[in-house]
C-alpha cells in the first residue's frame, strides 16, 4: 500500500482556491484525495506515526510554513506505485508531496520507479524506519516562484549560482532557520524572502514586460492540469495577452498556441517562451555585440559627427529617413514624450541595428527589450536611454541564465509555443478544426482596460502596426471606440439571430438604453456579439470531448446613483450553450486587488465540447 500526503503552499489566497483548484488538479493528475484539515491529525496515525521520533522528527517538516485557512493539504492511497515526475513538474497548489510505503525491494530500484529524474538533497530526500520509507518531494512550482527573489537580489552570474544553492537547500537543510522580522528594511538575507507568504507571479520570463490585467500563473497551471492531465498535447489561449498561459504550458512540457490581435502582445508571448531555449553563451555574445554597436552609434549621433558616420555606413543607416520619421512620430506622441523627444531618434537607431540581426529569436528578444526600455523611460526612470536599455537587457539575460541553472536540477523538457497575430473570431487560417486539446483563456471584459493607450508609444516607435485606428477597431472590449447603433445592429441575418441568443444580455442592454447610457449599451452589445463568434471558433478548434476554461468577471456601472452589475458571466454561459458547449464546472473566485466600481469577483467557467 502507498500512502500519499500533499502539503499546500503557504501563500494560497483563499480557502476556495485550496479546495476547488488544488483539489481539482490533484484528482486529475493523481486520483481521489481527501482534505487534511490539520497535519497533526495525520501524524498521529499510521504510517506517519512511525516517523515522529526524536531523531527523525517528520512532524517538523510537515508543519513547517503551513498554509493559512482550514485546509492544509490532501491525502490519498494507491495500491500501485506511481511515478511522481508529472506531479512534481505540473502541480501548482501543492508545495510538497510525501509518500510512505514498505521497502520491499532495494532502495535504488524504488527511487528509479518513483522519481528517476530527481536530485537527492535538492528536490527530494527520504527517511527510513525499519521496513518503512518516507519520501519527501518538492514541486517545481516552489522553485519557479522563489526564483523571483534570486532575480531581485542577484547582480551577476556568480551570485545567481550561489543563490540557487541556497534555494535548493532551504526546505531540506534550513527549516529551523528563524527569518528576519518583516519590518526589517535592510540586512535581509535571501532566506528571509523565501519565508515571505506572498505569491510571486513575475518569476523568470513572466517578468519580461510590464503588462496590466495578467493571468495568474498558478491559477493557469492548475486549470490546465484539470482540463488536460495528459503528458503530450496542444493547448490554446485565444486571448493570449502577455502569454502567461503559453509560458506555463512551456514549463509544463506541453505545446501551446496563442492568438492575439495586438502585435506587441504577440512579440512578448513569443519572446517569453522562446527565450527558455536560447544557447546562453550565444545570447550573451549577441547582447555584447549589440550593446557595443549601439553605444558607438549613439555616441556618434550625440557628437554630431554626421560626415564621419562610418558605423552608420557599415549597417546602412538611412539617416535622412530617421530624421523624417522622428518629425512624424514626435507629433503622434507629443502627449507622451513631453521633454523626452530625443528618445525617438535613439529608439529608431537602436531598431535599425536590431533589424540587421539574422537570428529571428535574438532579434525579437532585443526588440522586446527595446520596447520595455521605452516604457521604463516614459513611466519609471530618468536614466539615459543606453543606461536604461543596458539595465533591462542585463536583467532579462540573468533571468534566462537563472532558468538554465535551475533546469540543471529540474530537468524540464520544454514544450513548443507559437503566438500568431490573428483574430479570435476567425482562426481558420492558422488553426484547423478539432485539433486543440484544451483552451484556457481570459477575454477582456465588456469594457476592458485601455490596452492600446498603455502600449501606444511602443506600437508607434517600433512601427508594429500600420494603423492604430484599425487596431483599435478590431480589439474586443475596447472602451475607446465611439460606436454607432446602425453599425452594430441587424447587419446580417446571423446578427439578427444573435439578439435572441441571450435573454440576460438583451435585458441589460435595454436597461442601459432606458437610462440613456447609449455608449455603454453599445459597447456591451458589441462585446457579447464578439464573444459569440469567438465561442463558435473555440468550439470548432477543440477536439471532441475536450474542455475550455474562460475566466471572466462582471463589470459594475453607476446608473442613476445605483451600482448596476453587468452580468458577463451569465451571458457567456447562455452564449456557450448556443454553440453546443455544456457546463462542466463553475468556480467563483474573489479578485483581491479590484477597486469599488470595477471587477470585484471572477468566475471560472469550465465548458466541455459536446
Amino acid at each position: 500500500m502507498f500512502y500519499w500526503y500533499f502539503k499546500l503552499f503557504n501563500n494560497i489566497k483563499s480557502e476556495r482556491e485550496s479546495y476547488d483548484l488544488a483539489r481539482l488538479e490533484l484528482e486529475s493528475l493523481f486520483g481521489k484525495v481527501e482534505p487534511i484539515y490539520n497535519f497533526i491529525d495525520k501524524i498521529k496515525e499510521y504510517p506517519l506515526s512511525k516517523f515522529i521520533s526524536s531523531t527523525i522528527r517528520l512532524q517538523d517538516f510537515l508543519t513547517h510554513e503551513l498554509p493559512y485557512g482550514r485546509i492544509q493539504g490532501y491525502f490519498g492511497i494507491s495500491d500501485k506505485i506511481k511515478n511522481v515526475n508529472k506531479l512534481v513538474k505540473r502541480l501548482a497548489y501543492t508545495r510538497e508531496i510525501y509518500l510512505v510505503t514498505e521497502l520491499v525491494e532495494p532502495l535504488e530500484n524504488l527511487i528509479n520507479l518513483v522519481f528517476p529524474e530527481g536530485e537527492l538533497g535538492k528536490n527530494y530526500h527520504y527517511f527510513k524506519v525499519n521496513n518503512l520509507i518516507c519520501f519527501r518531494f518538492i514541486t517545481h512550482q516552489y522553485f519557479l516562484e522563489k526564483s523571483e527573489y534570486i532575480s531581485k537580489l542577484s547582480r551577476n552570474e556568480e551570485e545567481i549560482k550561489n543563490n540557487i544553492k541556497i534555494l535548493f537547500s532551504y526546505l531540506i537543510d534550513n527549516i529551523y532557520r528563524i527569518p528576519a522580522p518583516s519590518t526589517l528594511s535592510i540586512g535581509k538575507r535571501l532566506e528571509d524572502y523565501f519565508a515571505i507568504r506572498e505569491e510571486p507571479s513575475l518569476y523568470l520570463t513572466h517578468y519580461f514586460y510590464p503588462y496590466k490585467g495578467k493571468f495568474h500563473p498558478k491559477m493557469v497551471r492548475s486549470l490546465l492540469n484539470y482540463i488536460y492531465p495528459n503528458d503530450k498535447g496542444t493547448c490554446l489561449d485565444n486571448f493570449a495577452g502577455s502569454g502567461t498561459l503559453l509560458v506555463e504550458a512551456t514549463l509544463m512540457e506541453l505545446n501551446s498556441i496563442g492568438v492575439e490581435i495586438n502585435p506587441l502582445c504577440v512579440l512578448m508571448s513569443n519572446v517569453k517562451c522562446n527565450s527558455f531555449k536560447f544557447d546562453i553563451e550565444i545570447l550573451k555574445k549577441e547582447i555584447e555585440n549589440y550593446l557595443e554597436m549601439l553605444k558607438k552609434s549613439l555616441s556618434e549621433y550625440n557628437n554630431f559627427q554626421i560626415k564621419t558616420f562610418s558605423l552608420f555606413r557599415e549597417i546602412k543607416f538611412d539617416y535622412k529617413n530617421i530624421l523624417e520619421k522622428t518629425k512624424i512620430i514626435s507629433k503622434k506622441l507629443k502627449n507622451f514624450l513631453k521633454d523626452k523627444e530625443k528618445l525617438i531618434v535613439q529608439v529608431l537607431i537602436a531598431k535599425e541595428i536590431i533589424n540587421k540581426i539574422e537570428d529571428e529569436n535574438i532579434k525579437n528578444f532585443l526588440l522586446l527589450t527595446l520596447s520595455g526600455t521605452i516604457s521604463d523611460i516614459i513611466r519609471r526612470t530618468n536614466r539615459e536611454f543606453i543606461e536604461a536599455f543596458n539595465e533591462r537587457v542585463n536583467n532579462l539575460y540573468l533571468r534566462i541564465f537563472l532558468f538554465k541553472k535551475l533546469n540543471e536540477i529540474l530537468k524540464i523538457n520544454l514544450g513548443n509555443s507559437k503566438s500568431y497575430l490573428s483574430d479570435t473570431r476567425d482562426m481558420e487560417a492558422i488553426i484547423s478544426s478539432n485539433s486543440i486539446d484544451g483552451i484556457v483563456t481570459s477575454p477582456p471584459y465588456s469594457i476592458a482596460l485601455n490596452y492600446i493607450k498603455n502600449d501606444l508609444p511602443q506600437l508607434i516607435l517600433l512601427e508594429l502596426t500600420n494603423s492604430i485606428e484599425e487596431l483599435e477597431s478590431k480589439m474586443i472590449g475596447n472602451p475607446r471606440l465611439n460606436l454607432k447603433q446602425k453599425d452594430l445592429f441587424l447587419k446580417t441575418e446571423e446578427e439578427f439571430e444573435f439578439l435572441t441568443l441571450s435573454k440576460t444580455g438583451e435585458e441589460i442592454i435595454k436597461y442601459l438604453f432606458s437610462y440613456n447610457r447609449k455608449q455603454e449599451a453599445l459597447h456591451i452589445f458589441k462585446f457579447y456579439k464578439d464573444m459569440y463568434f469567438s465561442l463558435k471558433e473555440m468550439h470548432r478548434v477543440l477536439k471532441e470531448g475536450s474542455k475550455t476554461v474562460i475566466v471572466i468577471g462582471n463589470n459594475h456601472f453607476i446608473v442613476n446613483g445605483k451600482t448596476v452589475e453587468i452580468p458577463n458571466v451569465q451571458v457567456i454561459l447562455e452564449l456557450s450553450e448556443k454553440v453546443k458547449f455544456s457546463l462542466d464546472k463553475l468556480i467563483e473566485r474573489e479578485v483581491q486587488k479590484s477597486s469599488e466600481g470595477n471587477i470585484r469577483d471572477e468566475a471560472i467557467l469550465i465548458l466541455k465540447k459536446e
